[in-house]
């Protein structure tokens, strides 16, 4: 694809770029820096990646207006060329196409909905009253349970369980393996033995979201678990019954969130965070690594640590609790010279 393409498709699409270089040069893929080739193209936005950038073999660059001159290459200069460089790498590597129609060892039942060019791959099974969207896949091995609705122009892995009555919406992405709807921790201990709670909640999962391999995402209690619009979820997230994950928030892998936990809007979890139940956290929360929260977060910023505090000041106790053993040591010197005052003074 010539770069005079790629730059008229990122223009259809809303974006200002300036380019610099020659526009007739072919580009075959995205790649890094420093490993281009001739036919690559790339981005950069790191200040501390410029001697990548001057040594790299990309034949274009994404780049900002900041960095334009230190661009040796063709050069597109964009506001954000991070969010351009995943445009120009959709645009270099499509979904992949499958046949239209439903496989031959698929079970659909009869009272399924199924929108116009669908995709339903072998052995995957649709409940009875469900609804699929139009253009939307459904791979191989997957289980949509009865009363379940997919929007349109979705894409369901291989092998994921959707269970009855659960709702997603559209544009949306879920990854091989995951559970969504399965019930949730609920449990009555009576006389040292637990009885079950029936779980007569749903999933709702709304658009463009994208959940990660191996998920679990439980269906509520009593009321639903809720996962709002435009979130993102990596692998091997837990998702308790009657959670709720705000719209645009971002959850990296091994996170997980107890019974009734609520996140707020726009919000960011590292991986392996973990929510303690009942707990609301408000609107652009940070949750570091490993943080532990384990009450309300009523301020938006960062929070770390175990119970998760803010983290300038989750910092500053990491710099003291390294300092605990020479602390210690000038303590003991410090015994010891009083107690030579004492004996001189005896």
């Amino acid at each position: 694809m010539l770069l005079q393409e790629i730059i008229q498709h990122l223009r259809e699409s809303g974006i200002e770029v300036t380019f610099q270089g020659n526009e007739q040069t072919e580009i075959e893929q995205v790649s890094s820096l420093v490993n281009a080739t001739d036919r690559s193209i790339s981005f950069f936005s790191d200040r501390k990646r410029l001697p990548e950038l001057q040594k790299t073999q990309a034949a274009a660059v994404i780049v900002n207006q900041e960095f334009a001159e230190a661009c040796p290459k063709n050069g597109l200069i964009v506001q954000n060329p991070y969010h351009v460089y995943a445009l120009v790498a959709q645009l270099l590597n499509p979904p992949e196409q499958f046949p239209v129609g439903i496989h031959p060892t698929a079970i659909v039942d009869d009272s399924a909905q199924i929108g116009e060019n669908v995709v339903i791959m072998g052995h995957a099974v649709i409940g009875k009253e469900c609804q699929i969207g139009d253009n939307t896949v459904i791979m191989a091995g997957t289980v949509i349970g009865d009363y379940s609705t997919i929007g349109h122009d979705c894409r369901i892995a291989p092998n994921v369980v959707i269970m009855h009555d659960c709702h997603l919406g559209n544009n949306t992405t879920i990854e091989a393996g995951t559970v969504i709807g399965g019930d949730g921790f609920g449990w009555a201990n009576h006389q040292g033995k637990w009885i079950k709670i029936p779980q007569i909640g749903r999933v709702i999962i709304g658009s463009y979201v994208s959940v990660g391999n191996n998920c679990a995402i439980d269906r509520g209690a009593i009321e639903d678990t809720i996962i709002e619009d435009h979130c993102i979820i990596d692998n091997l997230v837990q998702i308790a019954h009657n959670v709720h994950i705000g719209r645009g928030s971002a959850i990296a892998g091994q996170a997980g969130f107890a019974g009734s936990t609520i996140l707020g809007k726009n919000c960011t979890v590292a991986g392996q965070a973990g929510f303690a139940g009942h707990l609301t956290v408000t609107d652009k929360t940070h949750i570091m690594a490993k943080a532990g929260v384990t009450h309300d977060l009523n301020e938006p910023g960062a929070y770390a640590g175990f119970p998760a505090i803010s983290a300038s000041e989750w910092h500053k106790q990491s710099v003291r609790s390294r300092q605990l053993d020479k602390m210690a040591r000038k303590m003991k010197e410090l015994e010891r010279e009083l107690a030579e005052i004492k004996d001189l003074a005896n």
